[in-house]
């Protein structure tokens, strides 16, 4: 049994538990060779020890010798050890930070700031193993295996424990070995055929046990999915981002941790309220500038003001045009005409074409997103004619279409797609140019996540 003080090959002294189980122990030693911290793992040759433990420590050493990242503690060196019983030993860089699990049992819930960070820092991570030659695959990212270093104004992740680490492709009809947490590992990792969208599964699992303070193996589930969004109140790209990396299905989940990046990279620029004049297309001898839409964004909610381009002079020419109706009407028949039915109905005709012809160009449309819902709001002179509303996570995509317009003219809408129902807006009587349209159903995407 060892104990604490004890050297081992007369260099490392023990210095005290860092974890143990029946087979395995993890110390916290002293390198005496140059007086740095590191940690020593153990594997215990008793008679618990199965051929296949045996196996993955092997690969652990092997696979820790090629890495070389400064978000994975270096490899040092790996002995055997003959007392009374035999030990398997592997020694790495000690990072003295605490593990998220730590911090969630504290009672720590991350903010959707925190798990973008961690996110982004652990899909880094992940892109450096999967690019290796083979990929090297971790198989068991939880909140116990990344620490977070907190001693900077930079928070440092880190990933921990290569215990269960793959590096070959498993062969065809070849056994295999179970490795993984349950609730955190996916259902083709438990059949032996882990792949990288294996460990974004974990991953996404991971973010969703920091954000709801709940584990994944206790979240209440539907066909296979977890169910969470309900506990959170974050951007919806997020979250749809979150149900995309756990989904049970490989066809419908991140295949590579480069696009899971670039998905969640997309969504953070989307999020951020930038109403620069960087974007310009010419049309009708006019400079397309977005920042006239008026996009407000942010975490939490996304506005989009699509104000009339209609001049006031219009008003002016649809008011005039009424009036020399009247006028005409005077004329025609005197005053009298205008005390008969038929002189009221000929006044209320000319009020309806007027109107026909000037009040739709100055409709303008409000459409705003939470992390809960999305309504669309037609107004005229500050008055709102209508409403539309929808469930913001059952958005299933925004695109452009054209329509009929005034007459016999097609304009371009925006169209979101709920489920079999369809809202759109954007089709005012002069309609918004084609690069109007995609600029605003792309930032619809971006922020929505999908």
């Amino acid at each position: 049994m060892l104990q604490a003080e004890e050297i081992l090959v007369e260099r490392y002294q023990l210095q005290r538990v860092l974890g143990k189980s029946a087979i395995r122990q993890t110390w916290l030693a002293r390198d005496l060779t140059n007086q740095e911290q590191v940690v020593v793992k153990l594997l215990t040759a008793n008679d618990q020890i199965q051929w296949y433990d045996i196996q993955l420590f092997e690969r652990e050493a092997k696979v820790l010798r090629q890495l070389n990242h400064p978000r994975i503690p270096q490899y040092y060196d790996d002995f055997v050890l003959e007392r009374d019983v035999i030990y398997f030993a592997l020694v790495q860089e000690y990072i003295a930070a605490k593990s998220i699990k730590e911090l969630l049992a504290s009672g720590k819930i991350f903010s959707e700031t925190e798990v973008r960070e961690i996110a982004i820092a652990v899909l880094k991570i992940l892109i450096y193993l999967h690019k290796l030659n083979p990929p090297v695959l971790h198989r068991d990212i939880k909140p116990s295996n990344l620490l977070l270093d907190e001693s900077t104004n930079k928070n440092q992740i880190y990933l921990v424990d290569f215990g269960a680490v793959q590096d070959r492709v498993a062969a065809e009809g070849a056994t295999f070995t179970v490795v993984g947490t349950y609730g955190y590992a996916p259902l083709e990792q438990f059949g032996g055929r882990a792949t990288p969208a294996s460990d974004l599964y974990a991953l996404g699992a991971t973010l969703i046990n920091l954000a709801t303070g709940i584990s994944p193996a206790d979240l209440p589930q539907f066909d296979s999915r977890m169910q969470f969004s309900h506990l959170i109140e974050f951007n919806p790209g997020l979250i749809k981002w979150l149900q995309q990396m756990t989904e049970p299905n490989l066809e419908y989940r991140f295949g590579r941790a480069t696009e899971a990046l670039e998905a969640l990279e997309i969504n953070e620029l989307a999020i951020n309220n930038n109403n620069k004049k960087n974007k310009k297309n010419k049309k009708n001898n006019q400079i397309f500038d977005p920042s006239l839409l008026s996009i407000n964004k942010s975490l939490k909610k996304l506005e989009i003001y699509i104000p009339t381009d209609e001049s006031p002079t219009k008003l002016l020419f649809g008011g005039g045009a009424l009036l020399l109706w009247i006028l005409f009407i005077f004329r025609s028949g005197g005053i009298e005409s205008m005390t008969s039915i038929w002189g009221w109905l000929f006044f209320l005709l000319g009020a309806l074409i007027a109107a026909w012809l000037t009040l739709p160009g100055f409709v303008e449309n409000d459409i705003f997103f939470d992390n809960k819902k999305f309504e669309i709001r037609w107004k005229l002179f500050g008055i709102t004619l209508r409403k539309q509303r929808g469930n913001v996570l059952e958005i299933e995509k925004a695109y452009i279409s054209k329509t009929g317009g005034m007459g016999y003219k097609k304009v371009l809408e925006i169209i979101l797609a709920v489920g079999v129902d369809e809202y759109s807006f954007g089709r005012l009587k002069t309609g918004l140019t084609k690069k109007e349209s995609q600029y605003i159903a792309s930032e619809i995407r971006n922020w929505l996540g999908i």
